[in-house]
């Protein structure tokens, strides 16, 4: 005899497709049990760049994290049997604690699966004093044009994500030099404020080799007013890095490089006051210190972005 009502009965069933339910609604889904979510640093500060790690199954399609309204997809590291990346917090993000949300595709939609709290903690960078020639920082009407001309290029060019990660493993050193020239420095240049400084300059010998910090596309080589003989690459998934005030640059756009490959020679181009190579680092269009990826390896040994 069936002691089990039928309104008990729809009652289970209910309860056995609710989380089905869930995952189509798109709701967060509880995967404590199946996924294990870690930051590091779980504390950041303007500029920096966060390793994140999920453990879960193989045979999920992709997972990406969504930060600031950007998208981070994140790699299954066989090492490690996890999905791993990294999330840029632009040098302007407000200090705060933000909610980075783990999502995995289905279909056209996304699934949530949790949540990473993550703080964001202020930085004062400093302020670098010099002075330029007038003609360098007075510009007259066409220079203008030109410089906002190139503004537009780069910030088109910047919101391109090429869905393929062309990067692998740890970041080198783009040229031997010295540091001369931090990131973030807000800029006072004859006096006047000026835009802050997105990367890093590193003094170098004029004609000295420019290297490729790691795997990607050509997809800029052009002498810009500001920045000179430029090369910038496309590592994929939003990822880019910029090789400005170059004497010469030995590349072409559409190229694919490898890492350490020669990119160009130091120069002094552009608005420069002596040869060196300014590096910089775009993440989904944060500004990140690129200093901070050369550092990933000593921070998180043992992850699979680390060779």
């Amino acid at each position: 005899m069936n002691f089990i009502s039928i309104p008990f009965q729809r009652f289970l069933k209910f309860l056995i497709l609710l989380p089905v339910l869930l995952l189509l609604t798109g709701k967060p889904v509880s995967a404590e049990n199946h996924f294990r979510v870690e930051s590091i640093p779980r504390g950041v500060k303007q500029g920096e760049v966060c390793f994140v790690s999920i453990s879960g199954p193989p045979s999920l399609k992709s997972i990406y994290v969504k930060f600031q309204g950007a998208k981070f997809p994140l790699a299954f590291s066989e090492q490690n049997s996890a999905y791993e990346g990294l999330i840029g917090i632009d040098m302007d993000t407000r200090p705060a604690t933000y909610e980075m949300k783990i999502v995995t595709p289905d279909g056209g939609s996304g699934i949530h699966l949790s949540n990473l709290s993550l703080k964001v903690e202020k930085v004062d960078f400093g302020i670098q004093k010099f002075s330029l020639p007038s003609a360098m920082v007075d510009l007259d009407r066409k220079t203008l044009e030109r410089v906002d001309k190139e503004a537009r290029q780069l910030k088109s060019l910047f919101q391109v994500f090429r869905d393929e990660r062309l990067w692998r493993g740890a970041f080198i050193r783009p040229v031997e030099g010295e540091l001369s020239a931090a990131f973030g420095l807000r800029r006072m240049i004859n006096g006047k404020r000026q835009t802050p400084h997105t990367g890093v300059d590193f003094r170098a010998v004029e004609g000295t080799p420019v290297w490729a910090c790691n795997s990607g596309m050509v997809v800029l080589v052009e002498d810009l007013f500001f920045s000179g003989k430029s090369v910038i690459l496309d590592h994929g998934w939003g990822f880019y890095s910029m090789y400005f005030h170059l004497s010469e640059a030995l590349v072409k756009e559409e190229d694919r490089v490898g890492k350490g490959a020669i990119l160009g020679r130091v120069g002094s181009t552009g608005r420069s006051t002596g040869p060196h190579l300014h590096w910089g680092i775009r993440m989904n269009g944060a500004r990140v210190d690129p200093i901070y990826l050369l550092n990933i390896k000593s921070q998180i040994p043992g992850s699979g972005l680390t060779k």
